[in-house]
């Protein structure tokens, strides 16, 4: 009786189709608007650029695996943009027109402190980064992401990104 249980439940998971990747672009877009909830646990895939380069980040153990913050594009009325250029990512990044996501996985390339295209696929878990402003502005920014207020001493403009865990990404060009 179990085995034919097993079975049936086995064919069953086979016949369900497995729910596409949502666009990198479209669930980054509903994190700004506050909706990514909708896609807790989905794969979210997508190309972007990655400006930052490597980041150290400190795991609950003491130990440190690399961190990627990937730029999606600029976001100007609803619409995403490319940005290659140093100087059209400073741009947007002063006004704040940036639309990124963060990426956290045990195997992720070493990337260089210049602009790189990055494919990328991984997890929302409801997970959140918080993000330095590459460019000063005279504008207020949103703040760090709740709980990762940076010291009193530190003066800099910080924004909350989403995190996609147990991600894999791969450098497309350099």
């Amino acid at each position: 009786m179990t085995r034919a249980t097993c079975a049936v439940a086995a064919l069953l998971a086979l016949a369900v189709p497995r729910q596409p990747d949502v666009d990198a672009i479209k669930f980054a877009k509903a994190f700004q608007e506050g909706f990514a909830d909708q896609y807790k646990s989905r794969q979210i895939s997508g190309t972007g650029m990655s400006f930052h380069g490597s980041i150290s980040e400190r795991l609950a153990d003491g130990s440190t695996r690399r961190a990627l913050v990937i730029t999606l594009g600029e976001i100007s009325g609803g619409v995403a943009a490319p940005l290659e250029t140093w100087d059209s990512f400073l741009e947007a990044e002063t006004a704040h027109k940036t639309l990124v996501v963060a990426l956290s996985g045990p195997d992720l390339p070493d990337v260089p402190s210049r602009p790189v295209t990055i494919r990328f696929t991984g997890v929302y878990d409801g997970q959140v980064r918080t993000i330095m402003r590459q460019a000063g502005s005279v504008t207020p920014d949103r703040g760090a992401c709740p709980g990762e207020q940076p010291p009193s001493d530190v003066h800099a403009s910080f924004y909350c990104a989403p995190l996609l865990t147990g991600a894999t990404a791969a450098i497309v060009s350099r």
